[in-house]
């Protein structure tokens, strides 16, 4: 992630079925699951993340998510807006 411009990256480890309403973020976003599952719908389309699944989000695109049932341990590179403009 530090290669390809994600400054902040952060690790979490979220419960079973938590829910993120839609929202966006200012820079890139990209998500790799380590462990349990989480559901993302962008753009209309919804795709079910497991272990070892990424999955990239543009800045500013809406997005929601739900965690799996057992929830979701992963990483989460921001690429700022600032990183774009370079």
């Amino acid at each position: 992630m530090l290669r390809e411009g994600y400054s902040i990256i952060n690790e979490y480890d979220d419960p079973p079925n938590e829910i993120f309403p839609d929202h966006d973020h200012p820079g890139d976003q990209l998500l790799v699951v380590l462990k349990g599952s989480i559901i993302v719908t962008m753009q209309g389309k919804t795709s079910i993340l497991k272990q070892d699944d990424e999955i990239f989000f543009p800045a500013k695109v809406i997005h929601s998510a739900q965690i799996g049932s057992g929830g979701c341990l992963y990483l989460d590179g921001e690429r700022p807006v600032e990183a774009l403009r370079s």
